[in-house]
Order: structure tokens, then C-alpha cells, then sequence
């Protein structure tokens, strides 16, 4: 891009670099080529055959194009090994066989940037707080290019508060005059193709996706096929007039104000005799005057928002638009369009009764809240390819079938009032079609014949649908949403490449044998289908389903028995189902028994569920147990049974989990602890309101916790992978007494351990924390809960800045909140590299020297605990007790000086050699 520095950057190297003694600088290449009459002549001139007998350092400035290249040098073998040439250029496209390596300039961060502007904004002068906070602004618009701050930070200088207000208003379509000036140098070097693009994106499609942009710029009498506007994208790209990223494209705003300047009005120089019309006065002074002559027109932009009146498009303004190609009328104030907003919105823009206009050149109509009952009748929309009538009056597209051969994309959601889909029956592009929310329709076209590039078809909340065709033909249908329909319950739909299917919170009793064909599924959604009671057998070989959701199927009491095994199935929820037991299924083996005594990863067999990884049960008020058999799901990572509140027993767990939430399981009596884990990954154990839980099993989680803890520790310490700020392993259950191996306790939330000299050496892994809160129906949302502690570790001479450290927390990632009514025990462990990097990191130039002169660490610390949410500190709650003990590996000096039995005040760990004690 211009002014980013290549120049500046590039000389700056060639000024340093004395290790060539033949150097040459050649400046504004392609300025001096297109001014010099036979520049091939003064090219060649330019470079002296000394160049060519000793190494030399060449610097060629703005490079447009290869030949220039050519005429320079020659024969690039001619230059002598060893020598370096450095070339600047703006287009990047023609560079790939000339040059070894590349660099992008990139622009200044926003430090840099700020202190850029500041410096040629204020100079020495003092800033008031609005300047301080338009500053930013500034700064944003320019994207780090180095010139554009100097040019902007250079006009406001002096100006007072209102003249920044006011230029900052202007600032996204008007450009620095100076800025304008090197930036039109990149914009006159485009061909009139790359022109016309780059001025559509400026003005209305920023942020738009690549293929939509592409097609939509791809025509028959401009680019020609999508190939070619696609090229002509790559090129724009190349000359870092725009960015494409993630399928989206891009440009910054410098640029976008360049484009809306030189795009509003026509100029036979700068827009070759088109305008786009996006400023709104300009716009509704365009829409509103009759017999005005706009054959220029090439795309409108309206923002209803800023309209304080409803207007009427004069009866044949769009007829004297012949050239019109976009026409874009939406409402800024929410750009995602939400329903309760949108629905508050009059209408404010009307159509004339009668249309002459056949708009045949029309490619992009986005109409919110489009007044009329069907589309004109006179339209001709054989180019049209985006078609967005969202919270529209349209009872039917078009009275008749009309040929749509370019029609890719349909939205028509939200237009309550439509019946008839059967004028885009012969729409053979579309790709996708969003109905979402069109309550009266009742019925989807038979013959979709044509519409064999049909991708995504949205039919959510279409209240008054009742059933839709088979669909074989559409071959291309991945995506199918029938999700809110709650008429429908005729489900047959054969499509036989589909790959999501949602039917939740639809009226169907059962799916067809034929669902098997669906040999793609990938997501099957049955949530809330609530007079569904069975499930196929057949369900089972769906070999590439890998999510299938029955929450809430009230209805549901069996799962089909799986004989041949969902060896893709990684998400099952059955919450809110009545099934009696965990499915079948799971009895099947997914692992060989020699494998988990020897702590070895599994080989899955065939069949069974060998890569599930969430199962979710809560809500089950039929299971009294989890069998023994859910040990050998070697991926299942987490198990959700809250508000089971029959369960009582969990026999086994699976070895790798990472998450088991039993939350208001108030039946629960015993837990077995997992195998221990072969992937080191952090764990959570929630048995919240389980006031009914054995000491036993509290004891076995902790223990499992712990020997986790202290593994997950020193597998961090040995391979230094750095800070880990999570609680390695978090525990939480009812109760309201520190456990006694415990080192250090203390009433209240506060707790100033003294710790015996050298502590941190010979064998420490982690740290232990715990801390009991006392809560008054505290109800947990959205708004997560956390349990944390602040360590502040201090000597007589030595000092360490405190550092936070989490113990445990609570979250609900559905809707509905969670109660705790009771006091509870949360457990956390840690490791000791984090204490030790942070302490590092805070004494690299005080502390550690004093600290190997003392040769100790500090051995006094206070640690305070908290309980938080995303807001702040949570008020009606209260940590009455805590805890802290420090964690060893076998084998330490600590561990070694112990005697061998369990004493009081030590945990004893299930492999019987790492141990907690009381320090």
C-alpha cells in the first residue's frame, strides 16, 4: 500500500549496507517510465556495465511490472554472485519467478501509531480529553500506515475540539487531500475492470464474502465469467488494494474513503461516467426527483435509520436507471437484523403501483421490510444473484415462473405473509434459500427439479408447514433446518447428501426406516420433539453421524440397540428423555482390558462408542445408576447427569475425563474414581446440592484429584510448557470442614502460612488450595462462578508482586440457572511452575539476585481467597475456612524424610507413594 514505508524502509538499508562498494539507487521506476518518451532507452541507460563486473548492491524503487525489470538488467545472469538487489513495488502479482524472498511491510502497531500521530498532531502542545479519545479514532482509520497518520495528525494540528468532532464524521468518505494524492497514484495504475471492482467494494461490499462479492461482480457485459472477476479480485488483492482473509474481503479504511470519494459522483477520468450513490442526502434528493436522467447510477446505498420521513420512489426514477446494478435499503441501528428491533421499524421507503422498469441489470436487491405483495411484474431478473427480502409484505415472489439463471442467494425470512414459493421452482444456482420465520407457508414446492444446486434450506419457525417432499433430486443439500416448525410431523426427506438435519421442537412420532440412506449425516438434531417415542434400529448405521441430540424427547424410554456400532458418534445428549438406563450400547467394549492394566491408549474395536466424547443424562429421573461398563469409553471427556435425581450410584468413570457435572443429583450416594489418566489434560469434579454424598466418595475424588494434580504438575514442570493459570484439577462437593491432610487452615478467607526454610526445592510440583464458602441462594446463570485465591509471597529483604491463581468454579452453559442453597468444599490444585515463572519473571533484576546471595526463597506468604463471577466479586456469599498444602513427587527430600504409614494430617494416593503433609 502507499505510504506504509517500503521507500523509507529500503533506503535506510542501502544507506547502512557498506560491505558492496558498487551501489547503485534508481528511484520512482514507474513514474519515470511512463513520462519518459522510449523508456525501454532510459532504462538501459540508467544501469552502467560497471554494475555488471563487480558484486553490487542495486536498489530499483516502485517496480511495477517484470519488463521493467528486464530493460534494467538484462540477463540476470549477468550480475555477479554475491550482489543484492532490492526491489519495492506495489503489486506483488508480477514478483513470484524474479525475486528469492519477500517482504510485506507491515503497518505500525498501535503504540507506534499513537506516538506517530501525537507527534505531528500536538507537537508540544497539551491535548484536551476529547482529542485524547478522538486520537484513537484517527489512529484506527489510518491502519498503521505511517504517511496517512503524518498527513491526518498535520491538518488537526491547532484545530480545536469541534473541528476534530466534526472531521472525524467526514472522516470514513472524505479523504486528507495529501493521502488522496498517493493513493490515486495505486488507483490510476488499475485497469478500468479493476477500477469498477475495487469502487463496488469500497462502497458496498466491505466485509462481504468472497464468493458473494465475486459473483456478484462477474457479469456478462464487465468481467464476463466468475473466473474472470475472481482474477480481477486476486489482482486488487496483489496491488494490496484489498485483503481476502477466512473467505472474506477486506480494505482498509484509508482506501474504503478513497473509493467512496472517487465512486459518489461521475467522472469520466476517475469513475468512468458511473456513480454510486451511498451518501443519503444524495440518495433520497435522487429517488425522490421524476424525469432526472441517471442512466450513471450503477448501485444505491440507503440507511432507513437516518430517513426522518417516509419517502415514494417517483414512478420512473428506476427506469431512467438502466445501468442500475445493486440496490441496498437496510437500517444500520442493527445490523444483525433481531426481530424485536426490525418488527418496531415502519416501513419507509414505498414503491410506485405501476413499475416500468424491467431493472434487467440488477444483480444485488436487499430491501428490508420490502413494502409490496410480490416483486414487480414487469422485472426481468436473469442477472440478479442476490435476493434478500427480509420482514417483507411479499405474499409470492412473482406471479409467474420466471428464468433466475444467475439466482444464487434467497432471503425471504421473516415475510410473514407469504404462501407461494413456486416462482423459483427454475432457479437452477440456488444455493441457498432462508425461509426462517415465514409463518404462513404451508407448503414447499413438488418440483425442485431444477433446483439441484440447493445447499442450505432454512425453514425454522414456518409454523404453518406440515410435511415436505422427498427432495431426492436435490443432491447437493447438505444443510436442512426445520428447527420451531411445530406443525410438522411428516418427515421424509431422502436427500441423499445431507449432512445436518435439525427437526427440534417439531411434532414428528418417529423417523423413517429410510434415514439410513443418509449415509452423509453428520449432525441429527431431535431436541424437544416431544411426541417422539421411538427411534429405528436402522438409526445405528448412520456411520458418519457424529452429534445426535435427544435432549428433551420427554417421550423417548429406549435407545435402539446398536449392533453394528457408531464408531463416528463423538456428541449423544439424552437429558430430559426418560430413558431408563444408559443405552445399551455403551455395554459394548471399546477397549482391551490388557490395555488399561498396562496404562496403555486403547485400540478401539469395532463397534460400540469408542470415540464419544460428551454424554449428557441430566434431567433423567429413570437412571438409579452409571454401569461399571462407561469405564471403557477411552474418549469420553465429559459426563453431564445434573438433576438425576434418582441416581445414586456412579460404579466407574472413564480414564481421560475431563469433566463430570452432577449438580442437584440429590439421591447420590457413591462414586468410583476414574482409572488414572494417560493424556495429561485438566480435570473438574462438580457434585454441587449432592448433600446426600458418602465421606467415601469424597475421599476417593479427592484422592484422584490429587495423585492427578501432582502427575499433571510435574509433567508441566519437566517439559517447562509454560504458564498454565487453570486449576489443574477442581473438586467440589457439600460440606464445610477443611479436609485434615491440609498443611495450613484458617477460619475466614484470609490464610499467612510460614513456610519453612528452602521449601521450593528438592521435589515440589504444586500446590494444593481449598477454600469453604457458605452461599444464600446464590443462582448461577450465564454469569460464571469462580473460586480464587491472591498469594502474596514476601521475605524480610526480598519481596514478590502478588499473582492470582484459581481454586474451582461453576458455569451453566445452557439457559437455565443453577442454585446452591448450602456450604461447600472447593478443591484446587496447581502447579509450582507457575509461582516459580511469575516469581522469575518479577525478580529478574532485583530478586534473584538477593535471592542467590540469601540462598532461599521467601518463606512468609498471605493468601487470600475470593469468590467471583464475570462482573466482580459475588456479595451474597462467604468463604468461612481455607486451606493450603504443598505438593511433592516421590522420592523428595520431603517425602523421603516422612515415615512410611498415613499419618494424620496426610492424604494417602492410590498408587500408595506421592503424599501431601502437613508443612
Amino acid at each position: 500500500m502507499a505510504g506504509i514505508g517500503k521507500t523509507t524502509l529500503a533506503q535506510k538499508h542501502f544507506d547502512t549496507c557498506n560491505k558492496l562498494s558498487v551501489k547503485k539507487i534508481i528511484l520512482g521506476i514507474h513514474e519515470k517510465s511512463k513520462n519518459e518518451e522510449g523508456s525501454s532507452n532510459w532504462l538501459e541507460k540508467e544501469v552502467e556495465d560497471e554494475i555488471f563486473k563487480n558484486r553490487c548492491f542495486i536498489l530499483l524503487d516502485d517496480v511495477s511490472e517484470k519488463s521493467q525489470i528486464e530493460y534494467l538488467l538484462g540477463n540476470l545472469s549477468r550480475i555477479k554472485q554475491g550482489s543484492k538487489i532490492v526491489i519495492t513495488t506495489r503489486d506483488k502479482s508480477w514478483i513470484g519467478r524474479v525475486v528469492h524472498d519477500t517482504y510485506v511491510v507491515p503497518g505500525l502497531n498501535d503504540n507506534e501509531a499513537l506516538l506517530l500521530f501525537s507527534r505531528h498532531a500536538f507537537g508540544n502542545q497539551a491535548y484536551t480529553p476529547t482529542k485524547k479519545g478522538l486520537s484513537k479514532k484517527f489512529v484506527d482509520y489510518a491502519g498503521g500506515n505511517p504517511r496517512a497518520l503524518e498527513e491526518l495528525g498535520k491538518e488537526l494540528c491547532g484545530k480545536n475540539d469541534a473541528h476534530w468532532e466534526k472531521r472525524i464524521e467526514t472522516l470514513s468518505h472524505r479523504c486528507n487531500v495529501n493521502i488522496k494524492r498517493e493513493l490515486k497514484i495505486s488507483y490510476d495504475r488499475l485497469t478500468d475492470e479493476q477500477k469498477d471492482a475495487f469502487l463496488d467494494i469500497a462502497c458496498f461490499f466491505t466485509s462481504e464474502k468472497e464468493d458473494c462479492v465475486t459473483s456478484l461482480l462477474a457479469s456478462k457485459d464487465s468481467h464476463g465469467s466468475g473466473a474472470e472477476a475472481a482474477r480481477v479480485i486476486g489482482d486488487l488483492a496483489d496491488k494490496f488494494m484489498i485483503s481476502v482473509s477466512a473467505g472474506q474481503i477486506e480494505m482498509p479504511q484509508i482506501l474504503c474513503s478513497l473509493g467512496k470519494e472517487l465512486g459518489l459522483l461521475p467522472s469520466v477520468e476517475d469513475n468512468m461516467g458511473k456513480s454510486r450513490l451511498w451518501d443519503h442526502d444524495t440518495v433520497v434528493k435522487t429517488l425522490v426527483n421524476q424525469k432526472e436522467e441517471d442512466s450513471t447510477v450503477r448501485g444505491i446505498l440507503l440507511d432507513v435509520s437516518k430517513l426522518k420521513d417516509e419517502i415514494a420512489i417517483a414512478s420512473d426514477k428506476l427506469t431512467l436507471m438502466p445501468n442500475l446494478r445493486y440496490l441496498k435499503i437496510f437500517d444500520s441501528s442493527c445490523p444483525r437484523q433481531c426481530k424485536a428491533v426490525v418488527e418496531a421499524v415502519k416501513c419507509k421507503v414505498h414503491l410506485p403501483d405501476e413499475l416500468e422498469s424491467p431493472l434487467k441489470n440488477l444483480r444485488y436487491l436487499h430491501w428490508l421490510k420490502f413494502p409490496s405483495a410480490e416483486l414487480p411484474p414487469k422485472f426481468e431478473p436473469e442477472n440478479l444473484v442476490d435476493l434478500r427480502l427480509p420482514y417483507s409484505n411479499i405474499t409470492r415472489v412473482w406471479d409467474v415462473v420466471k428464468e433466475t439463471p444467475n439466482l444464487k442467494w434467497v432471503d425471504l425470512s421473516h415475510s410473514t405473509k407469504l404462501t407461494d414459493l413456486s416462482a423459483l421452482c427454475n432457479a437452477e444456482s440456488l444455493e441457498i434459500l432462508n425461509l426462517e420465520g415465514c409463518t404462513e407457508l404451508v407448503d414447499f414446492p413438488e418440483d425442485t427439479e431444477n433446483m439441484k444446486s440447493l445447499s442450505f434450506l432454512n425453514l425454522r419457525g414456518c409454523t404453518s408447514l406440515s410435511s415436505l417432499p422427498e427432495m431426492n433430486n436435490l443432491v447437493r443439500l447438505k444443510t436442512l433446518v426445520l428447527s420451531g416448525c411445530s406443525s410438522f410431523d411428516d418427515f421424509h426427506v431422502n436427500a441423499k447428501n445431507l449432512e445436518h438435519v435439525h427437526l427440534d421442537g417439531t411434532e414428528i412420532l418417529n423417523l423413517p426406516r429410510t434415514i439410513e440412506q443418509l449415509q452423509r449425516l453428520i449432525v441429527l438434531n431431535l431436541k424437544d420433539c416431544k411426541r417422539l417415542r421411538t427411534l429405528p434400529d436402522c438409526l445405528g448405521k448412520l456411520k458418519a453421524l457424529e452429534e445426535l441430540i435427544l435432549s428433551g424427547c420427554s417421550r423417548l424410554r429406549r435407545f435402539p440397540e446398536i449392533k453394528e456400532g457408531m464408531e463416528n458418534l463423538q456428541i449423544l445428549l439424552l437429558d430430559r428423555t426418560e430413558i431408563t438406563d444408559v443405552p445399551k450400547m455403551l455395554l459394548l467394549r471399546c477397549a482391551n482390558p490388557v490395555d488399561q492394566v498396562n496404562n496403555v491408549q486403547p485400540s478401539p474395536r469395532t463397534g460400540g462408542l469408542s470415540l464419544l466424547r460428551h454424554l449428557c443424562l441430566s434431567r433423567n429421573d429413570k437412571i438409579i445408576s452409571l454401569r461399571w461398563s462407561i469405564s471403557e469409553l477411552y474418549h469420553l471427556k465429559w459426563i453431564d447427569v445434573k438433576y438425576c435425581k434418582k441416581l445414586q450410584s456412579i460404579s466407574m468413570l472413564p480414564p481421560n475425563l475431563q469433566c463430570l457435572d452432577a449438580h442437584g443429583c440429590t439421591s447420590l450416594k457413591t462414586v468410583a474414581s476414574p482409572p488414572m489418566a494417560t493424556e495429561q489434560v485438566p480435570s473438574s469434579f462438580i457434585f454441587t446440592n449432592c448433600d446426600k454424598l458418602e465421606h467415601v466418595a469424597k475421599n476417593e475424588i479427592t484422592c484422584y484429584g490429587h495423585d492427578k494434580g501432582r502427575i499433571l504438575s510435574k509433567t508441566l514442570n519437566r517439559h517447562n510448557k509454560g504458564l498454565s493459570f487453570e486449576a489443574l484439577v477442581s473438586i467440589c462437593f457439600p460440606g464445610s470442614e477443611v479436609p485434615a491432610w491440609f498443611g495450613h487452615k484458617a477460619s475466614g478467607a484470609v490464610l499467612k502460612p510460614e513456610l519453612p526454610q528452602h521449601w521450593s526445592d528438592s521435589g515440589l510440583v504444586g500446590i494444593s488450595l481449598c477454600a469453604i464458602v457458605a452461599f444464600e441462594e446464590l443462582n448461577i446463570g450465564n454469569n460464571n462462578l469462580h473460586v480464587k485465591c491472591i498469594f502474596d509471597f514476601n521475605n524480610v529483604k526480598t519481596s514478590f508482586s502478588y499473582f492470582n491463581f484459581p481454586v474451582g468454579g461453576l458455569w451453566e452453559t445452557s439457559d437455565e440457572q443453577r442454585t446452591i442453597t448450602s456450604t461447600h468444599v472447593f478443591i484446587g490444585y496447581t502447579n509450582w511452575l507457575n509461582i516459580k515463572k511469575c516469581q522469575e519473571e518479577d525478580g529478574k533484576e532485583e530478586c534473584v539476585p538477593k535471592r542467590k546471595k540469601e540462598g532461599c526463597v521467601p518463606t512468609k506468604a498471605s493468601i487470600e481467597f475470593q469468590v467471583i463471577n464475570d462482573f466482580g466479586e459475588v456479595k451474597n456469599c462467604e468463604v468461612l475456612k481455607c486451606g493450603f498444602s504443598l505438593v511433592y513427587e516421590t522420592g523428595s527430600w520431603e517425602a523421603s524424610s516422612r515415615a512410611d504409614g498415613v499419618e494424620q494430617g496426610e492424604l494417602e494416593s492410590h498408587e500408595g507413594v506421592g503424599r501431601v503433609r502437613k508443612l
